[in-house]
């Protein structure tokens, strides 16, 4: 009976955090949607001098594109808060309560999707743009949508973060002794691939030099990977030294 009940507890724990995300989430998009234009305007500078106006096809699209950059600029507001929820869910199964661990963690992660979505923006994207318009120049007219457009640079942008926190799911992975810093040593090549593969999906270009730019960070990130494990294996055998010092004390 004390599994169900435990189980039970979990997922109420659960249900009242995804709550709380999901609250902060419309509140800061609520509050995203009264500066859209400003935000639309700043998606806008990746295609400096190659779109100047964005179509819209139907009375709708407008609204609907606002709304999309309103709610993806609230969940980005909002991310210190959803990694903050996660970080109280998770800590106690990680043996990990110090508020030091916590302040690490929520900073860690924000910064990480900052750093990841910010590459994207200034180096990745604008690339991206350049080249696609670049197909068939003289022969073809681009007439792009404002939803399209939003929508490109919108996924890029959460692509980017998202890659970026690698580090962070390594150290979880790590603490758990599901991946060793060894496993990831001797299996680069194999992570090389999977990389290049991530990277030509994530890449909205055929060509290698988008690839190329969007798989080297996850290269780099992939060796801060290696060093996060280490940190967590090390910090899992002084815990366990610690505490086979206290039992037999």
């Amino acid at each position: 009976m004390d599994r169900p009940l435990l189980l039970g507890a979990h997922l109420e724990e659960l249900r009242k955090r995804i709550l709380w995300v999901l609250l902060s989430v419309l509140f800061f998009s609520g509050v995203s949607f009264y500066f859209v234009n400003d935000l639309i305007r700043m998606l806008k500078w990746p295609a400096a001098g190659q779109i100047d106006t964005l179509a819209v096809f139907s009375p709708t699209a407008a609204i609907l594109a606002y709304m999309k950059v309103a709610l993806t600029a609230g969940l980005v507001c909002a991310l210190p808060l959803c990694l903050y929820e996660a970080w109280m869910f998770i800590s106690p199964a990680l043996g990990l309560r110090h508020i030091r661990n916590g302040v690490l963690f929520i900073f860690s992660g924000t910064l990480c999707f900052i750093v990841g979505a910010a590459f994207n923006f200034f180096v990745l994207i604008p690339a991206s743009v350049k080249f696609l318009l670049s197909l068939g120049r003289g022969e073809l007219q681009y007439v792009i949508s404002l939803e399209s457009y939003i929508s490109f640079v919108l996924s890029l942008l959460l692509a980017g973060g998202l890659v970026f926190e690698m580090p962070i799911l390594a150290f979880v992975l790590s603490k758990y002794a599901i991946l060793t810093s060894t496993k990831m040593i001797g299996g680069w090549r194999i992570a090389a691939v999977f990389i290049l593969v991530a990277a030509a999906v994530l890449t909205p270009t055929p060509d290698a030099v988008n690839m190329l730019l969007l798989s080297l960070p996850m290269f780099f990130l992939y060796l801060v990977c290696i060093g996060v494990a280490l940190f967590a294996e090390k910090n899992r055998t002084i815990s366990q030294s610690l505490k086979s010092k206290h039992e037999s004390s």
